[in-house]
């Protein structure tokens, strides 16, 4: 038996790599000699960047930039080895939920200003052709700090710049484009993303994916209203009708500010993370295929996802798939989760949830050690 190992990451428990080395760890741990292949994925969420560049033999670069809080830290961005001119930015590294811990969730303040630092950074490197990673953020500001760190101006009726809080853009006149990064139009963006929600609405940044960021149910209209009036805004300003878009509510409205102001063409995330990272071409000799992702729900089956696309490609070759998840929601419909050919589910209950999250790598691998153990015994 030859098992190939694509874990997605388990959202602010384990990146991709370490999720994938864990299964591999609890499989070996019964069978030494099992040949396996670790093949980390991500869907334009956490780990991206490092799919790309291990598949690519990439080469790392580093920025200071500011977290969505405002806080200085050091983050990744990378040159892919397929080209020395393509440059990946993935969100993430710069404004996702891994700076933020729960109690420090502000909405109004996060900003995606890191981002922007992020590309900037790449920009002064002589960086023109892009690879962007929208997901896994922390933030729902509409892609306004991303804008600003490049050079966007937002103004109120009198002319003075705003502030970043988030519902101040209620009060938004108009857009300045005097000091805007006038290299982003020598540029090429190819933005990947794991969902195509739009900018507004009951599926959009906001009602679909605000509480996760720290949105309460009571702010909800005034979120809204604000990325509203920056739609509306930006629409005066570049013609370009966010309110509905398709992926422009992806990474908190991030994929908007991107669709507005860049050049770019858009790809479902772990379509072109497979196809990029020569993931099939490691499915030769492969008789199983082991994906996996911190919670098992209705995102699971979006066709962005990771596992879903793991799924996806193995089941067009007839090879049989097992998903590890960490948790799930018991409602999911059984024909729903038929793309998996098993699914295996390491904590039913909030008590087995609280072990699990104590030691995610242990219980990861205890788990995998246990359904490969029935695997021989069958």
């Amino acid at each position: 038996m030859k098992i190939i190992i694509s874990s997605d990451a388990w959202k602010t428990t384990l990146s991709s790599k370490e999720a994938t080395r864990a299964i591999a760890k609890g499989l070996q741990s019964v069978d030494p000699t099992l040949e396996i292949v670790e093949f980390p994925i991500a869907d334009g969420g956490e780990g991206t960047l490092d799919a790309l560049m291990s598949a690519t033999k990439g080469t790392y670069k580093h920025a200071t930039v500011h977290d969505p809080l405002g806080r200085r830290v050091e983050a990744k961005y990378g040159v892919t080895g397929l080209s020395r001119h393509t440059c990946v930015i993935e969100m993430a590294q710069a404004s996702g939920f891994s700076y933020v811990k729960k109690h420090e969730q502000n909405p109004r303040l996060a900003s995606t200003f890191g981002t922007g630092e992020l590309i900037r950074a790449a920009l002064d490197e002589g960086h023109r052709n892009f690879i962007l990673a929208i997901g896994s953020s922390a933030t729902n500001d509409g892609g306004a700090g991303m804008l600003r760190a490049l050079g966007l101006k937002f103004l109120d009726e009198t002319g003075h710049e705003m502030s970043g809080d988030l519902l101040q853009l209620q009060k938004l006149d108009r857009l300045d484009n005097g000091e805007f990064d006038k290299r982003l139009q020598d540029c090429t963006f190819a933005v990947i993303s794991d969902v195509q929600i739009p900018y507004l609405g009951p599926e959009g940044a906001t009602r679909l994916y605000g509480e996760t960021k720290g949105v309460r149910l009571e702010e909800t209209a005034d979120v809204e209203a604000a990325l509203n009036r920056l739609a509306d805004v930006i629409e005066s300003h570049t013609g370009v009708r966010l309110h509905n878009r398709a992926g422009a509510g992806s990474g908190g409205g991030l994929g908007g500010a991107v669709q507005a102001f860049f050049p770019t063409k858009w790809y479902h995330g772990i379509d072109f993370v497979l196809k990029r990272s020569g993931w099939e071409n490691a499915l030769s000799g492969v008789t199983h295929v082991i994906t996996g992702e911190g919670r098992l729900d209705q995102h699971t089956f979006l066709e962005g996802k990771g596992p879903h696309g793991v799924a996806k490609f193995a089941g067009d070759k007839g090879l049989p798939v097992t998903l590890f998840a960490g948790s799930a929601d018991l409602n999911q419909s059984l024909e729903e989760t038929k793309i998996f050919d098993e699914v295996i589910v390491l904590s039913k209950t909030e008590v087995e949830l609280d072990q699990a999250l104590s030691h995610p790598e242990i219980a990861l691998q205890q788990a995998a050690a246990r359904w490969y153990s029935a695997k021989l015994g069958q």
